[in-house]
């Protein structure tokens, strides 16, 4: 008992003394790397201040345009170093550093450690279309970076990925906006767990909007676990707003997705270590235009993925699953797996008339949905956008007052707010969707 009494205390005083010492630099366009980075006498180039920082000090970036960096040196738990804007927006980052390896812009490796304990706030990232990512953070499945915090960025023009985060425990990537990139907006990937995807912007990405790839070819498990994604907007990307092979024990909620060109959210096994299991995605809205494919998609890997193990104990509640596409009736709110149909619970959503299984093999209107699988016994059909919505024509996804979300839901323990921070619920029942309107 002495003997742990005295490690607590010995932690406790190092982690005060360090937050003692910490200090402040500041790098601006006219000053000089010879300089102490003091406020009047600031260094030149971010490079040098990475390089040089401390664990718990803290750059301070005046506004104006600079090279990116290559951030190799860590933190610790109790004393995070940060990079960090003056003004979020007012920097802008449109150039390689001078010891990028990886064609970008801004990067967190090191080949010979894990590199970890990092907070990089309020960055432009300009990709100049020629840079292969903006932000790049990465390691191998046996050095894994962690707590990497990535906040307020805008990243645009990349010729793949705005922002990459590869082998990464515990990242946070926190409002930031991610576009026009040619690839994906995010992409989080290589067996990473445990990270956050919270409050970002996501549009006009050539493929998808956020994607994680648990990667089993690149070493580790293959597998992502514990994942949180909400409070994001993923919106006219050129495949899926929400992408996930080989996740686990992970949440989507509150998250607005809309006008992408295939599904909302696709849940599957291609490269990852197992197929979807004890995945959550709640009170999300999501809204798919003529043309795409299902709203919520549930595919097996195929080949020797198919054989992974997973695609059970999912879960689809208190979700806005409308399409566009209901003419026709060859696409809807949810594409399930027969073997998988046993354990999903999905229940108390706003639907179209129209679900499948097995890659739309066998489709049901909602009716026989729930007589041949029992599934959305308590959900709502809803095949009028405009009774849904406030002005869904100009992207307004807020409830109308009598719009068949309200107090439609179920009251959910994983759910207390919505994306805009409202406390759920404000009538009798929870909203469906990720507006808490009435």
């Amino acid at each position: 008992m002495k003997k742990a009494c005295v490690v607590l205390l010995v932690s406790l005083v190092l982690t005060v003394a360090s937050s003692a010492f910490a200090a402040t630099y500041y790098v601006a366009t006219n000053g000089d790397d010879g300089w102490p980075g003091t406020q009047a006498q600031p260094w030149r180039t971010i490079q040098h201040a990475v390089d040089t920082i401390a664990p718990g000090d803290t750059i301070i970036v005046k506004p104006g345009a600079y090279a990116g960096c290559r951030i190799e040196l860590s933190g610790t738990s109790g004393a995070p170093k940060t990079l960090m804007a003056e003004t979020v927006g007012a920097v802008t980052l449109n150039a390689l550093g001078p010891t990028a390896r990886h064609n970008g812009i801004l990067e967190v490796e090191n080949y010979d450690a894990a590199v970890s304990y990092w907070v990089i706030d309020g960055f432009v990232i300009d990709g100049i279309n020629k840079t292969y990512r903006c932000y790049d953070s990465r390691s191998t499945y046996d050095k894994m970076n962690s707590n990497i915090t990535a906040r307020n960025l805008t990243v645009y023009g990349a010729y793949m990925t705005g922002i990459f985060s590869a082998f990464t425990n515990y990242a946070l990537i926190e409002n930031c906006t991610s576009y026009s990139n040619g690839e994906h907006g995010i992409y989080v990937n290589n067996s990473c767990d445990n990270g956050i995807v919270r409050g970002n912007v996501m549009y006009s990405n050539t493929s998808l909007g956020c994607h994680m790839n648990g990667d089993l070819s690149m070493g580790g498990d293959g597998i992502m676990s514990g994942w949180l994604l909400e409070k994001n907007m993923s919106f006219n990307n050129g495949s899926n707003g929400f992408d996930a092979d080989g996740v686990e024990t992970t949440t989507w909620k509150n998250n607005l997705v809309y006008d992408n060109a295939s599904k909302s959210i696709h849940l599957t096994c291609a490269d990852g270590g197992c197929n979807p299991r004890y995945d959550s995605i709640l009170n999300n809205t999501c809204v798919n235009k003529a043309g795409s494919y299902y709203v919520i998609n549930f595919f097996k890997g195929k080949g020797s993925a198919g054989k992974r193990p997973g695609g059970n104990n999912n879960t689809v509640k208190n979700n806005i699953l409308y399409h566009y596409e209901t003419a026709n009736q060859m696409r809807g709110s949810i594409m399930g797996i027969t073997s998988w149909m046993p354990t999903l619970q999905s229940d108390y959503n706003v639907v179209v008339d129209r679900f499948a299984v097995d890659d739309n093999k066998t489709r049901y209107t909602l009716a026989q949905w729930r007589a041949t699988w029992s599934k959305d016994l308590n959900s709502t059909l809803c095949l009028d956008v405009n009774a849904l919505f406030v002005d869904p024509a100009n992207k307004n996804f807020h409830l109308n007052s009598t719009s068949p979300a309200v107090n439609a839901g179920t009251t959910l323990a994983a759910v207390t707010d919505d994306l805009e921070g409202t406390s759920r619920p404000q009538g009798t029942a929870y909203d469906c969707g990720c507006y808490e309107d009435w």
